[in-house]
């Protein structure tokens, strides 16, 4: 599970420069919660880009990049 994990990361920061290098000082439950909802905007972000290719499909060339 956790290579998993680390390998769905990778993907993501691949794709999201912004968490390619996550500057955020943790030092209280706030900046832990900032950083969980960024990580978490991405991959919303991610599964609406794959939803909206299937959607696509003919109509427009598909992004081997996000899959």
């Amino acid at each position: 599970v956790h290579i998993h994990i680390e390998h769905t990361f990778a993907a993501l920061k691949g794709q999201f420069q912004s968490l390619h290098e996550l500057c955020l000082k943790i030092q209280n439950e706030r900046d832990v919660k900032v950083a969980v909802y960024w990580v978490m905007c991405c991959i919303i972000l991610h599964n609406m880009v794959i939803c909206c290719e299937e959607e696509m499909v003919g109509i427009i060339e598909p992004s081997s990049q996000w899959a």
